[in-house]
């Protein structure tokens, strides 16, 4: 498998917090059967964890894939970020601040949980405007999503990709999300799932229980292309086919 959103790298952001830590990541990530994982450490969050290339993020990066060699585990990782959303990200794109995921045209981009769409949609804009393809960041946990799916088929329909969260599949960010993603599942409108690990010990990047669960409730094809097929394609820097339904209305699912 291939995870495409995890804060592994030491004490970038919220994630994990030595390089201990982020090696018992691995093992993990390991175990489970994942062998590429993206570091998309927090990325323009002004006056909290900025993370604008630079040498010493790239410095950390190559400790980390040193320390991997050093202790034999087989896992490979890829630079990467989480970008926060605003205003100005079109122009911090185009500076060179922030950068795809292994260096590619995809960028994945979080919002703040209450943007409204027209404002999400206004971003996306200047993203593509930019020349990038946003690869969005689980959005499912956003507000607007939870109260109508539709508006990710509108995204989509621009031109950009979507990321779910595992621990969303799986009822860890409470009901109203779960519903939502699994609205999106329903309707073809995830393109991949990654862990968005931030510990070793709670939202792990162990993906096992995830996998099994896709192949479980909506066939191991879609599993494979979820876990493996497009994040391969997206480090590849290959197009992704873009299908899907547009939701009628936000409805519930009783899983």
């Amino acid at each position: 498998m291939i995870d495409l959103h995890a804060h592994i790298l030491p004490g970038a952001d919220d994630g994990s917090d030595s390089l201990e830590e982020s090696l018992e990541m691995a093992e993990l990530a390991l175990e489970s059967g994942v062998d590429i994982l993206v570091a998309t450490p927090h990325s323009n969050q002004e006056g909290r964890f900025e993370n604008y290339c630079s040498e010493e993020l790239e410095s950390a990066f190559i400790r980390l894939q040193r320390a991997l060699r050093k202790e034999r585990l087989p896992l490979k990782i890829l630079p990467g970020m989480e970008i926060f959303s605003t205003e100005d990200i079109k122009e911090k794109i185009t500076a060179g601040m922030v950068k795809g995921l292994g260096r590619t045209e995809y960028y994945l981009v979080e919002f703040p949980f209450d943007a409204e769409p027209w404002w999400i949609g206004e971003r996306l804009e200047d993203i593509l405007d930019a020349g990038k393809i946003p690869l969005i960041a689980h959005p499912e946990r956003y507000f607007c999503v939870c109260d109508y799916p539709g508006f990710v088929y509108e995204w989509i329909q621009m031109g950009c990709l979507t990321q779910a969260n595992k621990g969303s599949i799986l009822g860890r960010f409470g009901r109203e999300v779960r519903d939502a993603v699994h609205i999106l599942l329903q309707h073809g409108l995830v393109h991949c799932v990654a862990s968005d690990a931030h510990s070793a010990w709670i939202r792990t990047p162990h993906m096992g229980e995830i996998r099994e669960y896709l192949g479980r409730y909506f066939g191991y094809e879609t599993a494979g292309r979820l876990l493996n097929i497009n994040p391969m394609k997206i480090i590849k820097n290959k197009p992704v086919f873009s299908y899907g339904r547009k939701p009628e209305a936000a409805g519930r699912t009783f899983w």
